[in-house]
């Protein structure tokens, strides 16, 4: 019997067609379990997305209906207290700080509710004119909030798309604005 060298061993190995198939098994799964992992995160981007928009819109009707008129004309804040212990009186007004506790009270599952923020500046939360500007525009004050005049809240929320992978997070906004009626 004759003695083989290691280099007609090493050419009869790559002749070999044994194994390839697990080979190719590893690195299509592998790229399949990324396409699904890049897909279901895309998916719990929308989820996030979706909960800030529907937060936002409720966070308007929060403000446009406890505006300066809702309990009647007596200015008495509702002083909320952030989540888990948010409770809310019937005759209150609006602040923005109860619009941010309100907004937070609203996080869904999976999100961080102290990670929703609203645009606290005067100029986005109480904007400055009634919504129809037909005859010169009339001046809304910010410390009034009476009806007629627009509310507009913006929900802020930064999600991260890669958890386990140090990439920056992906800044989410969703604005909703409604005419105050009380």
């Amino acid at each position: 019997m004759k003695k083989r060298t290691p280099m007609q061993k090493l050419l009869r190995l790559t002749r070999e067609e044994s194994g390839t198939e697990l080979v190719e098994f590893a690195l299509t799964s592998l790229m399949l379990i990324g396409l699904l992992f890049a897909v279901f995160n895309w998916m719990l981007g929308m989820y996030v997305y979706h909960s800030m928009t529907y937060a936002a819109q409720q966070a308007t009707r929060f403000a446009m209906v406890r505006g300066y008129t809702w309990s009647k004309n007596t200015s008495v804040p509702c002083g909320t207290s952030a989540p888990p212990n948010f409770t809310v009186p019937y005759n209150c007004t609006a602040t923005a700080t109860d619009i941010q506790n309100f907004v937070q009270s609203l996080a869904s599952p999976g999100i961080v509710p102290s990670g929703l923020t609203i645009n606290t500046s005067n100029s986005y939360v109480w904007p400055g004119t009634t919504p129809d500007c037909s005859s010169g525009c009339s001046t809304c004050t910010t410390s009034t909030k009476s009806p007629g005049c627009m509310v507009k809240v913006t929900v802020s929320y930064s999600f991260s798309f890669m958890p386990l992978m140090k990439l920056s997070a992906l800044p989410m906004t969703a604005t909703s604005e409604k005419v105050i009626e009380e």
